[in-house]
């Protein structure tokens, strides 16, 4: 097997190439490499990004936050340019594994290794990300629901595709983000549940919101039942918990004999809902 390290994204474009389809990009590798382990995925080479410059970077650009996808979920959680504007992101990306886990994987890995309830690609969600992805074919720019092509399935091909950065608008001052996570005592696994929204309120009524919720479907789902409910409401503990119940009506949880029992997610699954938008509330004054 071939290892190459990248120093720059023309560098990846020509390892796809010379190798045609047969490299594939290699970040913190916390998945990818238990993968190739055990024969889930196999290349005849694996391309390094993680010292290309300009994919290590947070900054800001064009009233976004730009995020390289080399930058590890501890860069990412211990960022003040992303506290500053979200801290449910540096939440949720400090919520991943171990701190060991933390120092290797990134954002991006997290969001294509596909898991359903991935802590750091659920935070991420309701923030309304734009995706860079780049190929010898061009650049394309995806939202999150069209990184996932099924249940743990990425639409991202990475022996001919790059993801190059995650780009977030900067929040309005009345605009507010949360993440919320139920898991299994103290354990490093993946939460029995997750949560996590975003909202913009005037004058204490929602004037935009999105709400996504795990493992209840492919990738971070949206409660659109709930949100569609909420949108010109005041934000208020009725209102909250009335949205709490209505995410189930887009849910569809399963059984894990590890994480908890299709009924056991159907009952908890309001109350974490209903904390997340709370949540929100609390950080306004509002509750």
């Amino acid at each position: 097997m071939k290892y190459i390290i990248a120093e720059s994204v023309d560098d990846v474009l020509r390892a796809f190439s010379e190798n045609d389809g047969k490299a594939m990009v290699l970040a913190g590798g916390t998945d990818l490499v238990l993968d190739a382990e055990s024969g889930k995925k196999s290349s005849d080479a694996w391309i390094d990004i993680m010292r290309i410059p300009e994919l290590k970077e947070i900054k800001t650009e064009d009233n976004k936050i730009v995020i390289g996808s080399a930058v590890t979920l501890t860069e990412i959680a211990r960022s003040e340019l992303i506290k500053k504007y979200y801290p449910s992101l540096c939440k949720g990306a400090g919520t991943v594994g171990s701190l060991q886990i933390r120092n290797a994987a990134t954002l991006t890995g997290n969001i294509v290794s596909a898991q359903p309830a991935a802590d750091a690609a659920m935070a991420l969600a309701p923030l309304d990300p734009e995706i860079v992805v780049v190929s010898n074919e061009g650049e394309r720019i995806l939202n999150m629901e069209e990184m996932y092509s099924g249940f743990g399935k990425s639409a991202i091909d990475s022996t001919r595709e790059l993801v190059k950065e995650v780009r977030i608008h900067i929040p309005a001052e009345n605009e507010k983000a949360s993440f919320i996570r139920l898991e299994l005592r103290k354990s490093l696994s993946l939460p029995m549940l997750n949560a996590a929204a975003r909202a913009r309120v005037e004058n204490g009524v929602i004037k935009e919101i999105m709400i996504n919720m795990a493992p209840v479907g492919v990738g971070p789902k949206r409660a659109r039942a709930a949100e569609e409910f909420l949108l010109g409401k005041e934000l208020n503990e009725e209102n909250a918990t009335e949205a709490g119940k209505l995410a189930l009506k887009d849910a569809n949880p399963r059984s894990n004999p590890l994480r908890g029992s299709k009924e056991y997610r159907e009952e908890t699954l309001p109350v974490i809902i209903e904390r997340a938008v709370a949540d929100i509330g609390v950080q306004l004054g509002l509750l």
